[in-house]
């Protein structure tokens, strides 16, 4: 089983796995939203409003709606992103976070998104807040 089929099992029946053509739409409206760097991180510096975290709680404290229905995108670009809802998301993170090096998960809704970075780092940032 591949670490992507791990984190479907782990997500249950609350996944929708994207075709190649939603994936390529949600990843275009991330990246205008929040462009990514030569590196294939989320550049940062040119984000206004932007905190880094240091734990799965710290997160759910940043966010209103724990419920909100949000996308999982990784840097390896094979992958189908999914839909899913942030709290499930983040209840199996080690799962999702273990199918590619980098992992964001995008609220296009509300204009938020989180990257897990393979160095050990998080941080949220919002287009608008």
């Amino acid at each position: 089983m591949t670490l992507f089929e791990e984190c479907l099992v782990a997500l249950g029946n609350n996944a929708v796995v994207l075709s190649e053509k939603e994936t390529s739409t949600i990843f275009e409206q991330m990246a205008k939203n929040f462009p990514i760097t030569t590196y294939g991180r989320i550049d940062w510096p040119n984000i206004k409003h932007v905190k880094q975290i240091s734990s799965i709680e710290e997160i759910l404290l940043q966010i209103e709606t724990k419920n909100d229905e949000v996308y999982i995108l990784w840097d390896e670009a094979s992958l189908p992103a999914l839909k899913t809802n942030l709290s499930i998301a983040l209840s199996v993170i080690d799962d999702v976070a273990a199918v590619s090096f980098d992992t964001w998960v995008y609220n296009p809704n509300t204009g938020y998104i989180i990257e897990f970075y393979h160095e050990n780092e998080i941080a949220i940032g919002w287009v608008n807040r």
